[in-house]
């Protein structure tokens, strides 16, 4: 009974939890973080491509998007994975399930005046970190202000999600035209930094994430990574591009 006590004691069970803690977050950030370097066969890359009908609703919205800012004079620029599909793929990543774009502090009252018209085409607009426009696909418009000489999101918690993506005063204006499947897009001046600090090596290797297998909530933000050798296959940009729609009166 005295050795059950003594084992049960308030200090070895925080012993004990502390043990656990440590094997897990070792687990997780150490032997989960190891990159793993993949060639894949064509016919595997084709598992991993998004649908056609989510190809096509991935262009629709971006193209929506596109003519409703502008038919309104937001200025707006893709970014993250958007930005990387338009630079590495001259489009939507093969798996990539989302868009993602910027405009500035100063037009979103803009923003806010025009989702009606959003909703007007069928989609649904909300706020979180971001502002979500969804139907068949989903786009976030992120909301950017100039802090000394960067851009940076203006919500907290995007930002410290997102530390690495900011845009040098160099590096964002004047705003170019990028190809994006059938369409023409509005991006950063200079990509590369922005990229290089997003994505390390995305000139060589393409990275998948896929959620942790260990659902707790101290790790639902650990992911498992995967870098694939990028291939003539894997560089080719989701598909198809069209038919799209004008849905737009200008």
């Amino acid at each position: 009974m005295i050795k059950l006590k003594s084992i049960l004691s308030f200090k070895n069970i925080i012993g004990l939890i502390l043990i656990i803690f440590a094997g897990i977050f070792f687990y997780a950030y150490i032997l989960e973080h190891d990159w793993r370097y993949v060639t894949l066969s064509d016919e595997q890359v084709k598992k991993y491509r998004i649908s056609e009908k989510k190809a096509i609703a991935l262009y629709q919205l971006m193209k929506d998007t596109h003519e409703l800012l502008g038919k309104n004079n937001i200025n707006y620029w893709i970014e993250g994975g958007t930005l990387l599909g338009a630079v590495r793929h001259q489009g939507i990543i093969p798996f990539d399930d989302d868009l993602d774009i910027g405009i500035m502090h100063e037009d979103e009252i803009r923003l806010q005046q025009i989702l009606p018209q959003f909703e007007q085409l069928g989609y649904t607009a909300s706020y979180e970190r971001a502002y979500n426009i969804c139907k068949k696909a989903c786009l976030d418009i992120f909301i950017f202000h100039k802090e000394q000489n960067k851009f940076i999101y203006t919500n907290l918690t995007a930002r410290n999600k997102y530390p690495k993506s900011s845009f040098y005063d160099n590096e964002l204006y004047p705003l170019k035209k990028y190809k994006f499947g059938s369409i023409e897009v509005y991006g950063p001046a200079d990509p590369i930094g922005n990229l290089n600090r997003q994505y390390p090596e995305w000139d060589k290797y393409a990275v998948i994430e896929q959620s942790h297998s260990l659902h707790l909530p101290l790790l639902s933000n650990i992911e498992k990574k995967t870098k694939f050798i990028l291939t003539p296959e894997l560089l080719k940009p989701a598909q198809p591009f069209s038919p799209l729609e004008d849905r737009i009166n200008f």
